[in-house]
């Protein structure tokens, strides 16, 4: 099955016309909304923009895991919308109006006819501002008719009245802005504990490290998987090559490294074909073994 640039309305003359085939999902992706097909379930990855990051931010990086990447590294900011059966399921909502450089998923829903009063599901990720930033404002950001969904351990961890004492000073404002664009829809929030069937092809995976309740997301039809995994790799550049690499906001540095090795191998093992927030959009590929460390082979 060829993978296909749609519009809204060329999406579901599409999820019509492949209803019930068996979908392997190849070819080329272009612009800032790609569309592959996994049996009758749609998933689009969507551009959020770009971050520029300090190579800093990967504290425990030799001169050698940089080479010559220089002071700053570009990272992709992707979400994905899922079109299964009647639901309308966004995987997380990018930063809205909280960074420069990112927030454009608003714009492209304009341009692309894609009413956030359509979106029936949100599957939250994490709970850092790049994945909820989406949920400012009211209404949850215009996702008035959405159900929430995330881990409780990403709830429980950032979520607790006194986390500002606990954690560094420099993270006040940081988890003060979290909790202000999560309290107001907390009653909207399905909270889930351990791998979970969310139906419609769908699957909450814990994927833990870069925060308490770090999750992905399996998605299966047509005898095809697609596995979102979040930030369980923020780099292309550094952490394929070398996935001992943390990054300076993984909350647990060495559980981060565990998930990210294991997932690595799993992946390189079974070629199975994965998703990434932070890698260059469209942000899917493949990975293989490379001495010590893995090769990301992006879909193209």
């Amino acid at each position: 099955m060829t993978t296909l640039i749609l519009d809204r309305r060329e999406l579901m003359l599409t999820l019509a016309a492949t209803a019930g085939t068996a979908a392997i999902p190849s070819a080329s992706f272009a612009g800032e909304l790609a569309t592959l097909t996994l049996g009758d379930i749609a998933v689009s990855s969507l551009s959020d923009g770009t971050f520029n990051i300090p190579a800093g931010w990967f504290p425990n990086a030799s001169p050698e895991a940089l080479g010559t990447i220089g002071d700053e590294i570009e990272i992709g900011a992707n979400q994905w919308l899922v079109h299964s059966g009647d639901r309308l399921i966004l995987i997380d909502t990018g930063a809205g109006p909280l960074y420069p450089g990112v927030g454009k998923l608003e714009a492209l829903f304009m341009a692309r006819g894609i009413a956030k009063t359509d979106i029936t599901d949100i599957i939250i990720t994490h709970m850092h501002g790049d994945h909820i930033g989406g949920l400012s404002g009211p209404d949850a950001g215009g996702y008035r008719n959405a159900t929430l969904h995330m881990a409780q351990a990403e709830w429980d961890f950032w979520m607790d009245a006194d986390l500002v004492n606990k954690m560094p000073a420099e993270m006040r404002d940081i988890i003060e802005g979290q909790q202000a664009i999560i309290t107001p829809i907390a009653d909207r929030l399905a909270l889930y504990s351990g791998e979970t069937d969310l139906g419609s092809g769908l699957t909450l995976l814990p994927l833990p490290g870069h925060t308490p309740g770090h999750s992905g997301v399996r998605i299966s039809g047509g005898g095809s998987e697609l596995l979102i995994i979040a930030d369980a790799i923020l780099s292309e550049a550094v952490q394929f090559a070398a996935p001992d690499i943390t990054y300076v906001l993984d909350i647990d540095p060495a559980q981060a490294v565990e998930t990210r090795k294991a997932l690595l191998n799993q992946l390189a093992n079974n070629q199975g074909l994965f998703a990434a927030t932070h890698l260059a959009y469209p942000g899917i590929g493949k990975t293989a073994q490379s001495g010590d460390g893995f090769v990301f082979h992006p879909l193209s």
